[in-house]
């Protein structure tokens, strides 16, 4: 799968509802509120495919210019990362939420912005750190410079119906995109 990104309106009624173009399915999970919440998955499912989903704070910045950020989730394969930003804005440049030319996302009400990529079209993670090395993000490119995600933090790691568990870190997201812990994801090589 090569990258992929683009803003779509689902309707929430349909779900669950695959989308070939990013490899990922979209369905409804329960939250920690017990309100409905939007996840992505890879589109084999959840039981075929071993993944971890994080919950994070994302900025993904197109060649175009086009600019997404603020809330959303990344979902981390032994051959890709597939994510969407559910709360935030959407469009050129780096104007804030609310401009003209900005698309609001909301997940509740099925306006998000996905994306995918394959492994072999990333570079290594690029850390960022305190002076006193304290992790304080992420920068993941595309090895063709089509766009850079910044995971500004993690919140969590997101479950398959939905439920976060906090504790998750941007250590451990860095971690999981690395060669080794991505080989124990694939079925054929290990078991995760």
């Amino acid at each position: 799968m090569t990258f992929a990104a683009d803003y779509l309106r689902l309707d929430l009624s349909a779900l669950p509802s695959p989308s070939p173009e990013f490899g990922a399915g979209f369905y409804l999970g329960t939250g920690n509120n017990r309100k409905p919440l939007l996840l992505v998955a890879p589109s084999a499912g959840n039981s075929v495919v071993p993944h971890v989903r994080y919950a994070a704070g994302l900025v993904l910045t197109l060649a175009d210019g086009t600019v997404v950020r603020e809330l959303g989730q990344l979902v981390v394969t032994s051959d890709r990362i597939i994510g969407i930003v559910t709360q935030g804005s959407a469009g050129q440049g780096s104007a804030g939420q609310g401009s003209a030319g900005q698309v609001r996302l909301d997940g509740a009400a099925g306006s998000v912005y996905a994306f995918t990529a394959g492994a072999d079209d990333l570079q290594p993670a690029e850390v960022q750190t305190k002076r006193r090395g304290g992790l304080t993000g992420l920068i993941i490119r595309s090895r063709d410079g089509r766009f850079e995600l910044h995971v500004t933090s993690v919140i969590g790691s997101l479950d398959d119906d939905g439920m976060l568990t906090f504790g998750a870190s941007l250590a451990d997201l860095l971690n999981s995109l690395t060669p080794e812990s991505r080989s124990l994801m694939n079925p054929y090589t290990g078991s995760f």
